[in-house]
């Protein structure tokens, strides 16, 4: 599943990743393996955010932080 919807500058990218501190990033990144404990294999496409699983959901929201911080890694923002 990929939900990436353009390509996005190294100044667009530097912008995003000044939303939060790292440790804010780590914050989300734990919550969402915590979350994706709630993944429900049998649940009914009505049941789900977007009819989309939560482990889809989880494992397109942490490639994009990966890809982010991949993209932005040796730059000070």
């Amino acid at each position: 599943m990929s939900t990436m919807t353009r390509n996005y500058s190294p100044s667009e990218l530097d912008l995003v990743k000044s939303f939060f501190t790292d440790s804010e990033w780590e914050t989300i990144s734990c919550a969402l393996e915590d979350y994706i404990n709630y993944d429900d294999p049998d649940a009914h496409p009505s049941d789900l955010i977007g009819g989309i699983s939560v482990s889809d959901r989880v494992n397109s929201i942490d490639k994009k932080l990966n890809q982010l911080y991949v993209n932005t890694q040796g730059r000070d923002i």
